[in-house]
Order: C-alpha cells, then sequence, then structure tokens
C-alpha cells in the first residue's frame, strides 16, 4: 500500500478530509496532525471509526509505516470503502497533543470525570459518582461535555478517540492514562 504525499494530504486536510489516526494512544496523545481522530489499532479500532466518520465519504487512515495493511482492511469489513493512507512520519507540519492524567491522580478529579465507556460497560463497572456519556453519544451531542472534563473508559481508548473528537469541536478536556484498567491498580482509595 502506497502512502499519499505529504502534498495530496495536505490538499485533502485543507479540503475538510475525514482523518483517522490509527497509531496507539500514547504515540497520538503527545503529537498528532490537526483535525485528526485516534481510534487506535490497539482498541475497538472499528467501533471508534464506525461511531465518528461517516462510511460514505473519503477518509484518510493516519497509520505507522506498515501498519496500512491492517488498517484499511479492518476499515472495509465495517463498510468504509473509500480509504487512503499516510504515513504519519512523511508530515512536517503543526502538531496537537492531549493533556492526560495519571491513573493514580484521579482521584482529584472525580468531580468533571465522565465516563465514555458503551453504557453496558459502565453499568459493569465504573468509578462511584461518575455519570456514563458513551463516545457514540458524544459524537452526536457533546454539549454535556465541559473544558477541561476528564474523560475515561475500560483502556483509554475510546477517551482518547472522544478527547481528539472534542479538540476538533474547540473543546479542551483530559483523559487518565490507561482508564479504568489502571484506576483499579493504582488508584485505591477510588470507590469501584
Amino acid at each position: 500500500m502506497v502512502s499519499l504525499s505529504l502534498e495530496k494530504f495536505k490538499v485533502l486536510q485543507s479540503e475538510g478530509s475525514q482523518l483517522i489516526d490509527s497509531r496507539p494512544t500514547n504515540d497520538f496523545a503527545s503529537s498528532f496532525i490537526p483535525n485528526s481522530v485516534n481510534a487506535s489499532l490497539n482498541g475497538s479500532y472499528e467501533y471508534m471509526a464506525s461511531c465518528t466518520f461517516d462510511k460514505e465519504k473519503h477518509l484518510v487512515v493516519i497509520c505507522d509505516a506498515g501498519r496500512e495493511g491492517e488498517s484499511i482492511l479492518r476499515l472495509e469489513s465495517e463498510g468504509f470503502k473509500d480509504i487512503s493512507t499516510f504515513n504519519f512520519d512523511l508530515w512536517n507540519g503543526n502538531m496537537h497533543s492531549i493533556n492526560r492524567v495519571k491513573a493514580k491522580e484521579a482521584h482529584n478529579f472525580v468531580d468533571i470525570m465522565k465516563d465514555v465507556s458503551n453504557a453496558e460497560d459502565w453499568e459493569v463497572l465504573h468509578v462511584k459518582g461518575v455519570k456514563s456519556f458513551p463516545l457514540v453519544g458524544i459524537i452526536t451531542d457533546y454539549t454535556s461535555i465541559n473544558e477541561n472534563d476528564v474523560l475515561y473508559c475500560g483502556n483509554g481508548h475510546k477517551s482518547m478517540a472522544a478527547a481528539s473528537f472534542l479538540k476538533n469541536k474547540g473543546i479542551n478536556v483530559k483523559d487518565i492514562i490507561g482508564g479504568l484498567s489502571a484506576m483499579l491498580v493504582d488508584a485505591p482509595e477510588l470507590e469501584i
């Protein structure tokens, strides 16, 4: 699979093409291309892509070299048809980042936490007192999310997708590194 050239990618970006970044959440959080949304191959990639993007429109997958085939194949299995790839290493422009909270510090943010897991997962396990705001709902109506809210989910993949989607809407939020799984280990004082 041949990556788009930097020039072609910049044209598509300036035209408002849908941009999905399939790199791991930690890599994405530290530096990503503006207007892209993270849906890590290591998480619920297909689900996050389907929640966030229109399958009928062109989609550019930003990925690490060597991950193009997997990125495309998994999206095609969900009904995406018009897909191209861009190797992240070719980017030479402005970068964005997402602020993150360590799981061991999560107890400091309970009053502004939002759980973006699926509603079914939230019913099984969540931080006591934290309400459910599933990713799919945030995509359709993000008015209940506030600047500086702290998002989490089971492992941090959906919360990074939500955080990057919201950043594109001008709302800066944080996510908890490793999500609920990390809080279970590193934040024993939380009621889960």
